[in-house]
């Protein structure tokens, strides 16, 4: 049997056994070491700061702070208002009246086009779209802009304005009493424009504000009905910004890029239009230094200039026969007073003033109101001896 000894004896054995001296020695003196350096280790708080004291710095790296990610508004094709614009208020585009669209990059406008003569316009040799692609725009007219496609002049000097233009009945003056209608605000409310788009006779010519949802569908419909299109641009009044036509206003103080660019995004909101009239204004189409070089970028794109007839102190004609705008101005304002009673004496007032003057143009908003009295007037049009016209036929035109 293997001798017992202190590795092999039981731990009971062990516990009871005596220490040695040696032992007890190590314990007195580890004891003494202990109380010496108590107050070293308070003085540096402790091992752990102890051991911080040798430490080698360690740099912090930075977690990466992730973006936050914004989904996306969705396109809903909702009404997005209860009313379409009127001259008569102020509208508040914080307030719900106009839903801001503003383009996810700067706007960085294509130059200004130089100067080109063109050949005058054969009326003779227009060509206009036929009826089936009269949705689509022509590729010989489109441009890509910073925002969407705008319009240009063809190789050959083809206009928007004459490829996108309806047919009228008759075509100079034959002593025919002609009455161009102008419905302006479609496409904001998704209700009016579906009212105007069924009720109206498609010789009264629609006018797109830039502002609303699914604009290129509701002017593919209207193309495929065979209206005529105006685009309005909003310009700055005079009691701007407490008016505010809304987003992108063309401003009289705004240098040329600016404005150049605003009006480039105006034009991307929808294609197959003839031309350009403007929602408010007062204070731009009154100061013709302003105005000139927005004129000039409209005549070299091929486009015609409406006045919708709000403005009093316009220089706008003027400024039009300058830079070789093709130019009309509205007449009577039918619905500056929203009264069934009002609109419908204003109708008379424009049929009376064609047969005395030969033509009348009569502009108006897409009120419910309006949309009924009009249609009523257009079908009653032929029977009292007046023409409904598009507005391409009866512009001055400097190019003709």
């Amino acid at each position: 049997m293997e001798p017992e000894n202190d590795f092999n004896k039981p731990l009971k054995g062990y516990s009871q056994k005596e220490p040695p001296k040696q032992s007890r020695l190590f314990l007195i003196g580890a004891a003494i070491v202990l109380l010496i350096a108590l107050p070293v280790f308070q003085f540096y708080d402790g091992f752990g700061a102890i051991s911080r004291l040798f430490e080698r710095p360690q740099e912090i790296a930075q977690a990466p702070v992730k973006p936050v990610e914004i989904e996306p508004e969705e396109d809903i094709d909702e009404e997005p208002l209860d009313r379409v614009p009127s001259r008569q208020h102020t509208l508040d585009p914080e307030g719900g009246d106009f839903q801001q669209l503003k383009p996810l990059e700067q706007l960085q406008p294509l130059k200004p086009l130089t100067p080109v003569i063109q050949p005058p316009v054969n009326p003779q040799q227009i060509r206009r779209q036929e009826q089936a692609l009269a949705h689509l725009p022509d590729p010989e007219l489109s441009e890509r802009g910073a925002t969407g496609i705008i319009p240009k002049r063809a190789r050959d000097g083809l206009r928007a304005m004459d490829v996108y233009s309806r047919q009228p009945d008759t075509e100079g003056n034959f002593g025919v009493a002609r009455v161009v209608i102008i419905i302006g605000g479609v496409g904001i409310s998704q209700t009016s424009t579906q009212q105007a788009l069924q009720k109206l006779h498609p010789s009264v010519t629609l006018a797109f504000a830039p502002y609303g949802n699914s604009l290129k569908r509701w002017m593919q419909d209207a193309r495929k009905k065979g209206h005529e299109l105006l685009l309005q641009v909003p310009m700055e009044p005079l009691d701007y910004p407490q008016n505010n036509p809304g987003a992108h206003t063309l401003k009289a103080d705004a240098n040329l890029q600016e404005n150049i660019a605003n009006l480039h995004w105006s034009m991307s909101r929808i294609t197959n239009y003839v031309g350009i009239m403007n929602y408010l204004g007062n204070k731009l189409l009154a100061q013709p230094a302003s105005l000139a070089p927005i004129f000039a970028e409209i005549s070299k794109r091929g486009l015609l200039f409406v006045e919708d007839g709000s403005v009093k102190n316009s220089l706008a004609q003027g400024v039009a026969i300058k830079e070789l705008v093709p130019y009309a101005r509205g007449t009577i304002l039918l619905d500056n007073i929203r009264s069934r009673s009002s609109i419908a004496e204003k109708l008379r007032k424009l049929a009376e003033q064609a047969k005395r003057t030969g033509f009348a143009i009569g502009v108006g908003n897409a009120f419910p109101d309006t949309i009924d009295l009009v249609a009523q007037f257009t079908e009653q049009a032929k029977k009292n001896g007046i023409e409904l016209t598009p507005v391409s036929a009866i512009v001055k035109d400097p190019q003709r």
